[in-house]
């Protein structure tokens, strides 16, 4: 199968996605690789912020996000980071250990639902493992912005922590804090203090493993305030569906009214009935399949749409994202 899906010819490139060519492929940690992603033919590819990251479509059914850590100002190339999962259902096995430099793979546009804003006066930057890889970009947009920030590391040792080495030789690299495990880096994160030092007007990004994200939240938010904490997960929360119900979607668009049964999402009762949607992580944590809602009260179970998105009530994941009444009309 390995041999079938990396043979020479190009891929088939779809709507909306690129062809690129993996230019370079290293090991950047214990269980870690780095993938450099040029065009073909050379030229730039597409532009992108910090906080954005792409799909890698590996095949019909499997597709991968990973957030793009070099420098935003460089589009000459995409930069990404792959931690091999213990548990890999294929995607990061497959990248990890088939992908080879020279190979051609189809990917996603970039987008951005973590996205960094330039309006505050001074940024926290806290990363858990592989989370430092969007936090990377932001640190270089923030120094070319010459914006005040301070970026904290936490990883279990120098070893498995992806581009340690690099951070020094950054010309922001005084504003790195690297804390390892193994070097006393749970004694030294003392999170609490670094939030009473910051000034006022400060916002602060996280990225790691779910429960280092909310344990930073839960410190955070009460001293600088909701809306300026943000957060990117890799991982979306598991939710007790035992309760589920059925419910009446009604398709605008397509003037359908179809019935979701409790044992199936909106996207698999659309695909039924040959309404597209685009989907990638299926989880409620790519915001690929993000779509309107005209009328209703939904379940929110994803991990990209903001608070004030879901208090506006417009917008929903249809991959994991239920109806909270009977009835839900979305713009499809």
């Amino acid at each position: 199968m390995f041999a079938k899906l990396f043979e020479k010819k190009s891929p088939k490139v779809g709507k909306g996605q690129l062809l690129v060519k993996v230019a370079s492929k290293r090991q950047v940690a214990e269980t870690v690789w780095e993938l450099i992603l040029e065009h073909p033919e050379g030229g730039d590819l597409p532009f992108w912020e910090a906080g954005a990251h792409i799909d890698i479509l590996l095949e019909k059914n499997l597709v991968r996000q990973y957030s793009l850590a070099g420098n935003p100002a460089d589009r000459s190339r995409y930069k990404l980071a792959v931690l091999l999962e213990p548990e890999s259902r294929g995607g990061s096995t497959r990248i990890c250990h088939q992908v080879s430099e020279g190979d051609e793979l189809v990917i996603s546009k970039p987008r951005n639902h973590f996205a960094l804003s330039l309006e505050a006066d001074f940024y926290l930057l806290i990363a858990g493992g592989i989370g430092v890889t969007p936090l990377l970009a932001m640190a270089h947009e923030l120094h070319t912005q010459r914006k005040a920030f301070k970026l904290f590391y936490r990883s279990r040792s120098r070893s498995w922590a992806a581009y340690a080495g690099e951070l020094e030789e950054q010309p922001w690299s005084d504003q790195v804090r690297c804390h390892f495990s193994d070097e006393g880096g749970r004694e030294s994160f003392r999170l609490e203090e670094f939030l009473a030092e910051a000034p006022a007007n400060t916002h602060l990004y996280v990225c790691g493993p779910n429960a280092f994200i909310e344990m930073v939240e839960q410190a955070a938010i009460p001293m600088l305030g909701e809306e300026s904490v943000h957060s990117e997960k890799f991982y979306a929360e598991e939710y007790d569906t035992s309760g589920d119900r059925a419910f009446e979607l009604v398709c605008q668009k397509s003037g359908l009214t179809l019935q979701v049964p409790a044992h199936e999402t909106i996207v698999q009762v659309l695909e039924a009935k040959g309404i597209d949607v685009p989907i990638s992580c299926t989880e409620g944590i790519c915001g690929s399949c993000i779509s309107e809602v005209v009328e209703g009260e939904v379940e929110h179970r994803d991990e990209v749409l903001t608070k004030a998105d879901r208090e506006k009530r417009h917008l929903f994941t249809p991959c994991c994202s239920r109806a909270k009444g009977e009835r839900l009309v979305v713009d499809l």
